[in-house]
């Protein structure tokens, strides 16, 4: 649980995103932080987002666009990003893991997050980030690159988001035969945002691994016309990315749609005419 907090502490404190990326206006991003909307946004500036908080943005303005009005988004927002604080949610979850009794919680790493958790500072500053909404999200982009999506229902104000579950919570499925709802698929948007993310910044990022780190940099910086990624399994389909293909999305969608082994190797094979072949070997 110890690398857990480190490894999605690291994809919290990478911020790259702006709202303009979204196709959203500074004039609407003030209004909704004026309005509570967006209570992660600094009152006084515009700041970049990690992928979570863009990917909540992207939900307001999509529920903005079916008519959602702004005091049951600040309502949802209090829902999603405050309520789990006054719910001790972070506490809840160092409790569940310090009573596991499998071999692979040590006394050791067991010692390390009874630290965290009499650590009141920095308990402070995770209350911020650690929610069921951010949960779902690393878990949808990093773990077990579930398919996730957003269930709200206009007349009650509450909402569950889903990532691969077999079924929502027995209330919510009450409310589906009695009042209307929305469903957002959200595996759309955060393709849509790490796309962004591959095509404006340089560096590595962390949700990547050493393999895809290779990949993106040989697709989106090197842009050759024509690129082929091969997978020696049967099961994940290739990719071919031709010179006018938006060359970020494909390969977004394709690291998050397919989970490669850690041990996986590359063979990259230079073509004629800036063309290339790429196979992943994953045996």
């Amino acid at each position: 649980m110890i690398e857990d907090f480190n490894y999605i502490g690291s994809l919290l404190s990478e911020r790259y995103v702006l709202p303009k990326h979204l196709g959203i206006s500074s004039r609407q991003v003030s209004y909704w932080k004026e309005k509570i909307v967006l209570p992660f946004f600094a009152k006084e500036k515009h700041a970049r987002m990690n992928i979570p908080e863009a990917v909540w943005l992207f939900v307001v303005d999509q529920l903005n666009g079916m008519g959602i009005d702004s005091t049951r988004l600040a309502g949802l927002a209090k829902d999603v990003w405050d309520k789990p604080r006054h719910e001790d949610f972070l506490e809840k979850k160092l409790e569940t893991f310090l009573s596991r009794k499998d071999r692979l919680v040590t006394s050791e790493v067991k010692d390390k997050v009874k630290q965290i958790a009499s650590d009141e500072l920095l308990l402070t500053e995770l209350r911020k980030e650690y929610n069921p909404f951010t949960d779902v999200v690393v878990d949808s982009i990093l773990l077990n690159k579930n398919p996730m999506s957003m269930f709200y229902f206009p007349t009650t104000g509450e909402h569950h988001f889903s990532s691969g579950d077999k079924q929502l919570p027995i209330k919510l499925l009450s409310l589906m035969d009695s009042v209307p709802f929305i469903c957002i698929p959200i595996m759309p948007m955060i393709k849509k945002i790490v796309a962004i993310e591959f095509e404006h910044v340089k560096k590595d990022l962390v949700y990547l691994d050493e393999i895809e780190k290779q990949i993106k940099d040989l697709v989106i910086f090197k842009a050759p016309k024509h690129i082929e990624i091969m997978v020696d399994d049967e099961k994940i389909k290739p990719l071919i990315i031709r010179e006018e293909y938006k060359r970020a999305e494909q390969l977004a969608a394709f690291f998050l749609n397919n989970k490669l082994p850690k041990n996986a190797r590359l063979l990259i094979e230079p073509r004629s005419q800036d063309n290339y072949k790429i196979t992943i070997l994953t045996k």
